[in-house]
């Protein structure tokens, strides 16, 4: 007989809101780095094909503002280029997000579960700008707050799929979490600055490796504080295929 059960894998939401949450950076990065070495190339594969898929609406937005004869160089034309990207690839990059969360539940992913979330690609897009704006007017203000919103903000889009919350909801959430124990999430993201630094000085070689450690690490950190609704489906309720997270 076939049983459909719901299971939440590691932190919840209500404790994450009071602090209630532990960060092993250690353990953190050990169960990453495992997982990386399993899932690299399907993560690099859906990451090519976002960088192409970005690529290609740049190239056509550059076209589009040529044939009306704008100044690409312009700060409005790069600002209205630069919104217009975040809108189109916002659903893509949630995609890869919640491929990490996937992992950290055990599950499996295909490239093509970078699409899963277009059909919620209006809020994901808003979530998105209203992100973007925020640490834009922190980095006018002064540098240092908007860096810092950029990390606050970075469980934003996953919030908004996987609990369901509005977009002011999950910048909210996202940024009250991350305040508890911000000084562990600023040495987290001190290592992939120095990791992308690792891509550059590789020409790009050590993305392979970075890109999907990146991810994964991400999907850990989700689940080990917000928690992560899995369904299970299957014989005395086993997940079929492995695929258990993308039912958002």
């Amino acid at each position: 007989m076939e049983e459909n059960k719901t299971l939440i894998l590691g932190g919840s939401l209500e404790k994450a809101l009071s602090g209630d949450y532990s960060l092993d950076l250690k353990a953190l990065v050990n169960e990453a780095w495992d997982l990386t070495q399993k899932t690299k190339w399907v993560m690099v594969q859906a990451m090519l094909l976002v960088f192409s898929l970005a690529l290609l609406a740049v190239l056509i937005l550059a076209n589009l503002a040529q044939f009306k004869g704008l100044d690409l160089m312009a700060p409005n034309v790069q600002l209205m280029t630069e919104i217009l990207l975040t809108l189109l690839t916002a659903p893509l990059i949630t995609g890869l997000m919640m491929m990490g969360v996937n992992h950290a539940v055990g599950g499996q992913s295909r490239p093509t579960h970078l699409f899963h979330f277009l059909p919620k690609a209006l809020i994901l897009s808003l979530s998105a700008l209203l992100v973007s704006l925020l640490v834009e007017l922190g980095l006018l203000l002064f540098i240092v707050p908007g860096l810092f919103l950029m990390i606050a903000c970075s469980f934003t889009l996953p919030l908004v799929v996987e609990k369901g919350m509005t977009p002011l909801r999950a910048i909210f959430v996202s940024i009250r979490v991350v305040c508890f124990k911000w000084q562990q999430f600023v040495l987290l993201y001190l290592l992939f600055a120095l990791l992308f630094v690792l891509v550059i000085a590789t020409f790009g070689i050590a993305f392979i490796w970075v890109g999907p450690f990146y991810y994964n690490m991400k999907g850990v950190l989700y689940r080990d504080i917000f928690g992560v609704a899995v369904r299970l489906t299957g014989q005395n309720g086993v997940s079929q295929g492995g695929e258990s997270i993308f039912h958002a």
